[in-house]
């Protein structure tokens, strides 16, 4: 056993606890970690290790353990993890699943799905398996790479007919004993070589959705009437039962089934299977699909249970605009404000004269009702589009309503117009084909340390407003990507908004690459004035339209995406800088009390940039060492002075 936990924890555990003299001397270490052990998954039979001893000691007594370690002893959370050590799978075979699944089984699927070979397997009381890779290299937890190691772990999940909600570098496993432990091999494997094999899964998954175009349905009418559904209706072995179960109960509610009713035709189904289900299971399954958040069944577990080629996609028809009862408020909001623009962009009276002079652009009989034409200036006021200033007081108030932000309101009205002139049969809803643009490309540009200091001033250059006219856009201002942004390309010529929202994408995966969240970058000045920069070093490398020496899409979002990551490069290491050289003239309480604060901030829910503090939090604690070693140093050259001088008084006295 201390062998094996060796083999996992490595210098994150200690042989023996620390003795209180010695953290105070050498200070706490970011590197040891937290091993967490229960009896039953309660958390009254939970406690927390950090020696090899103690996790001797306890292993007679404990049943589970967690392969990686945390920075807190009280709170096994994601949120808490400090190491990634391993990746490991839980291969259930509770009712019916995998039932007669044995070790030669499970190494066949490994190596069916080109998985490296395992470092251990461990068997279950159940007959089921935890199978774990160990990492040549243990991983510093962060919310990026936490995220990033549950994708990867589900994959291998699905791949060895693994248990899909044990997902979580943080979770609880069997912990392994000479008894339970079937196979144990010196094999490490890095995560780098993880990811790689997750990109190859997922581009062979590209590939094989143009070959299940055979088995596409369309519409959840449908679903129930095609062959692979069909198939499955026919009745499952014991081993397919539950998932079969709950995959036609999510393919009754999507086709429009009440719950009662969807439970009787399942119990019907259930006559068909070899052996039957018990009818508490099937009930249990039918309220879990109808209660959950999923709302139509899985392709691939359609494809897997019936062995069928099977693929769907669900196109939802609106009705026309004047087919409607009641307007979409989005769209009288473009109605308001082409009624302002068309008297100059103000317009002044009472808010129930304004109302009634606005009709809807689709059916010109019809009026804005008051109610509805108060919550579209309260919500143009929220946006910052539209100022309303009112005068006097009773019957004989005036409200004057201002356009004050004109890319705004350009906007809004180009997309509520253009929905309106939309055909009824258009698609107005996510899909199974939808494709998503994730290739970034490029690479980070060496820009100059200091460029990035401008980015939080305010002396930078004021971005104007677009000066063309949005008649000749070829597709709206996107809603959803900051004004300066689109100014900075719309003043250099492009016009279109698909090009413009491309380009916004390109840049939310450059901060992607640091742990920024797209949310948080529209949010932050300093980022969007980044953003704004890394357009105008593109344009200066790969043309504008407005010059006309404009070259090619491909090659300048690949620039802006580099242009972008090398300029937030420089910017956090200038803020990184900045935070070494304020903390080396702090006392050491309040460097105590800076790190105290940057823990409490890491802790939050919303915390804009992770990586940085982290990053400042490990300064802290090199430069809490360094105090350290000065001080001994210090305190040992004194010692050796005073004895010098002794020595030389006590050879005087001698010689005298």
């Amino acid at each position: 056993m201390r062998n094996l936990a060796q083999q996992i924890y490595g210098n994150q555990l200690t042989e023996y606890s620390k003795k209180q003299t010695q953290k105070q001397k050498n200070g706490y270490s970011s590197r040891l970690g937290w091993v967490f052990v229960s009896k039953d998954f309660t958390k009254e039979t939970t406690k927390a290790v950090r020696t090899y001893g103690s996790l001797f000691n306890v292993s007679k007594d404990y049943t589970y353990f967690t392969p990686n370690t945390f920075y807190r002893n009280d709170l096994r959370r994601l949120s808490t993890l400090r190491w990634i050590n391993a990746m490991s799978i839980d291969i259930d075979a509770k009712n019916g699943e995998n039932e007669g699944m044995t070790l030669p089984d499970v190494q066949e699927l490994i190596t069916e799905a080109g998985l490296p070979m395992p470092s251990l397997i461990v068997q279950t009381p159940s007959k089921g398996f935890h199978v774990h890779w160990f990492l040549e290299q243990s991983k510093r937890a962060s919310d990026k790479l936490n995220a990033h190691y549950s994708r990867i772990q589900t994959y291998i999940a699905e791949m060895l007919k693994g248990d899909v909600n044990a997902i979580g570098p943080e979770r609880l496993f069997r912990l392994p004993t000479d008894e339970n432990t079937v196979f144990h091999s010196q094999a490490r494997v890095s995560f780098d070589k993880l990811c790689e094999w997750f990109q190859l899964v997922q581009e062979q998954d590209q590939q094989d959705v143009h070959t299940y175009k055979k088995g596409f349905c369309k519409g959840y009418e449908s679903l129930l009437k095609h062959p692979a559904v069909l198939k499955i209706l026919e009745g499952v072995n014991k081993g397919q039962r539950d998932t079969a179960c709950y995959t036609l109960a999510l393919a009754y509610k999507a086709a429009g089934y009440d719950e009662k009713t969807a439970e009787a035709y399942l119990h019907n189904w259930n006559q068909k299977n070899m052996p039957q289900m018990r009818q508490i299971e099937v009930k249990r399954k039918v309220k879990s699909a109808y209660n959950g958040r999923f709302h139509a069944p899985s392709a691939k577990k359609i494809r897997e249970l019936s062995g069928m080629l099977f693929s769907y996609v669900i196109w939802e028809e609106a009705k026309p605009r004047e087919e409607r009862t009641y307007s979409h408020i989005e769209e009288w909001e473009g109605d308001v404000l082409a009624f302002i623009r068309s008297r100059g962009g103000k317009v002044s009276g009472s808010q129930r004269d304004l109302a009634e002079q606005i009709t809807s652009s689709a059916d010109r009989d019809k009026k804005i009702p008051y109610t509805t034409f108060k919550k579209v200036i309260a919500r143009l006021e929220e946006k910052e589009i539209i100022l309303k200033s009112v005068s006097s007081k009773g019957r004989g108030a005036s409200t004057e309503l201002t356009i004050v932000n004109e890319i705004k309101a350009v906007r809004t009205q180009s997309e509520k117009s253009n929905k309106t002139q939309e055909d009824s049969n258009k698609i107005n809803g996510f899909n199974s084909n939808t494709i998503k643009d994730t290739v970034a490309g490029g690479t980070a540009l060496p820009l100059s340390t200091g460029s990035s200091l401008a980015l939080l001033k305010d002396t930078l250059t004021p971005h104007l407003l677009p000066t063309y006219s949005p008649i000749a856009q070829s597709a709206p201002i996107p809603g959803n990507v900051p004004s300066a942004f689109v100014s900075a390309l719309f003043n250099r010529g492009f016009k279109d908004g698909r090009f413009i929202f491309r380009a916004w994408g390109k840049v939310q995966l450059a901060f992607k690459e640091f742990g920024i969240t797209y949310r948080d970058i529209a949010a932050t000045a300093g980022y969007v004035r980044l953003a704004v920069d890394a357009v105008a070093v593109t344009v200066d490398k790969k043309g504008s339209m407005i010059a006309g020496d404009f070259q090619s899409e491909d090659g300048f979002f690949k620039y802006l995406f580099g242009a972008t990551k090398g300029l937030f490069a420089n910017y956090r290491a200038d803020q990184i800088l900045e935070f070494v050289v304020e903390i080396e003239s702090l006392s050491d309480i309040m460097l105590f009390h800076v790190g105290l604060e940057l823990e409490d901030e890491l802790k939050a829910s919303s915390v804009v940039d992770r990586e940085l503090i982290v990053t400042k939090l490990a300064e802290i604690e090199r430069e809490q060492s360094a105090r350290q070693r000065r001080k001994h140093y210090h305190n040992h050259s004194a010692f050796d002075l005073n004895s010098s001088l002794n020595q030389f008084k006590l050879f005087m006295k001698t010689d005298d």
